[in-house]
């Protein structure tokens, strides 16, 4: 009895280190993706390392169910590669012109919030009480972010950056709700991510004048491609995954987090100090996931 005791808390302690990992990798996204902040390569190479090298790393996944996603068709695959190339690029685009903690609010708490008005519409799912509370919470936390700019001079262009950061949220909700709705393994939905991202965003790479790879140098090019590629595409991903068996309902709860790490990360490495209404709207947005997230768990 002993014994399976120990065991049970060994598998939580490594569920929760597995969460923690992925939050860290999901909040350090936001953070190494500020583009001409954190590095000189342009949003549409992070875009390009991000769908390119999963789904090199993939194919024979992709491969193998050839015919599960030739039954899924091109919209649904649409879809899912909305999380793909059009997330990066949006909100990489958003982070060159508003800050970390802005962005931490708006995309990962708001993409639940489309995820379940997605699903709510098209899926026909009911909201609990105490969710559409969380909800309510969330919305009206990022709204106060959303309307207030630090700098009256700069209110158009990150008034601009937090229409892209919403534009991404919606991005991921669509991936969520179709992995969701055809019950798509994680990994297949993320080469699919990759793969249908590369059709479109792999010829604008190589003719267009976007990329600043040929001005970067090697040791940036190796660690964004290491970081958006293997980490951020694929580690995050099975680390999630891991998190989900280990520790079920959890996990998800523990997401919540990703607003507030990356808002923290945010001050060293960017130098970005969130101002005070800033902050206490950031916890808001972090306990209304927590919330909302605490409900979708229960019965």
């Amino acid at each position: 009895m002993g014994s399976q005791t120990f065991g049970e808390r060994s598998s939580s302690l490594a569920g929760y280190a597995w969460m923690s990992l992925a939050v860290l990798i999901w909040a350090s996204w936001l953070v190494l993706t500020s583009s001409g902040r954190t590095t000189t390569l342009a949003v549409i190479d992070l875009a390009g390392f991000r769908a390119i090298i999963p789904t090199v790393v993939l194919a024979p996944l992709l491969w193998h169910h050839r015919r599960t996603i030739a039954q899924l068709g091109a919209a649904r695959c649409l879809l899912l590669s909305a999380y793909g190339a059009p997330f990066s690029l949006l909100v990489g685009h958003g982070l060159s012109i508003a800050p970390v903690a802005h962005a931490g609010a708006v995309v990962p708490g708001l993409m639940p919030v489309f995820a379940v008005a997605l699903a709510y519409v098209f899926l026909g799912e009911r909201l609990s009480r105490g969710s559409f509370l969380a909800l309510t919470l969330i919305l009206s936390s990022a709204a106060a972010i959303l309307l207030r700019g630090a700098d009256e001079l700069a209110v158009h262009d990150m008034r601009l950056g937090h229409l892209l950061f919403l534009l991404g949220a919606l991005c991921w909700a669509c991936f969520a709700v179709t992995i969701r709705a055809f019950e798509i393994p994680a990994f297949l939905g993320t080469a699919l991510v990759g793969a249908v991202s590369i059709i479109w965003l792999l010829p604008l790479w190589i003719v267009s004048d976007l990329s600043n790879i040929a001005e970067t140098h090697w040791t940036d090019i190796a660690f964004q491609a290491l970081f958006q590629g293997i980490i951020s595409g694929l580690i995050s991903i099975y680390a999630f995954g891991r998190a989900l068996r280990l520790i079920g309902g959890q996990a998800p709860v523990l997401s919540a987090l990703t607003p507030g790490v990356a808002a923290i990360l945010a001050v060293p490495a960017l130098g970005q100090v969130p101002q005070l209404p800033d902050a206490l709207a950031l916890g808001g947005v972090v306990i209304g996931l927590v919330i909302l997230n605490i409900g979708l768990k229960l019965p």
